[in-house]
């Protein structure tokens, strides 16, 4: 159950889920089987050890892009390991030694001080003045390597001009201001900037934060 999950990672929510999605432009809209789902997945993961997406999408009741996201999720959340996720055949499988080497060397830079690729390169022992420029590019290799394999939680690589997005960083910027509220009429979850209204996506209902209201 997803109790067994929250009790590795309590900040695990559909509401936070639905913030991860859209940091890799995925929406997704209230599910009253979330639950359900994560549970299933994580379960299939670490306690059967089942790397075939697809039969964990089948058997969690998801689309494939849809448990794709759920395991970067759980991934992100720490409740289940470094795996490598092929999107192209399917399967997930746990880190070879040169990728978990791989992550180790950049996990403090992206993970603890999010570091850009200029910060990252400075910071690397072995850079000097004479080999900069070419560190920069291994560099540059390294981070779209790790983010095309999903291996990096959280994280995205804008390779037009070699920049890390971060998830964390993004949504301090996009949602500083926002709370969750369920709707009254329907218990739908609902993002709703502090002190305002919206409308429910599902009845239509208008929902409000009055949190900042004078008593």
């Amino acid at each position: 159950m997803l109790e067994r999950i929250i009790k590795k990672n309590s900040s695990i929510s559909e509401w936070s889920y639905k913030r991860f999605a859209r940091f890799y432009d995925k929406i997704e809209f209230n599910d009253l089987e979330f639950a359900a789902k994560l549970s299933t997945i994580e379960r299939l993961i670490n306690v059967e050890n089942c790397t075939d997406i697809r039969f964990i999408a089948k058997e969690a009741n998801c689309t494939y892009e849809e448990c794709i996201i759920k395991i970067r999720y759980l991934k992100n959340k720490r409740v289940i390991g470094d795996y490598y996720i092929d999107t192209v055949n399917g399967i997930i499988c746990k880190c070879s030694p040169e990728d978990a080497e791989l992550l180790y060397k950049y996990r403090a830079y992206i993970y603890k001080y999010h570091y850009q690729i200029d910060d990252i390169t400075l910071k690397l022992p072995n850079t000097s003045v004479n080999n900069y420029n070419t560190m920069r590019e291994k560099v540059i290799r390294d981070i779209k390597y790790l983010t095309d394999k999903g291996l990096l939680n959280g994280v995205s690589f804008n390779d037009v001009d070699k920049r890390i997005i971060y998830y964390s960083v993004e949504k301090r910027k996009i949602w500083p201001d926002y709370v969750t509220i369920s709707c009254p009429n329907c218990g739908a979850l609902s993002d709703v900037n502090r002190g305002s209204k919206v409308r429910c996506e599902y009845c239509d209902t208008i929902i409000e934060d009055k949190s900042n209201m004078e008593v």
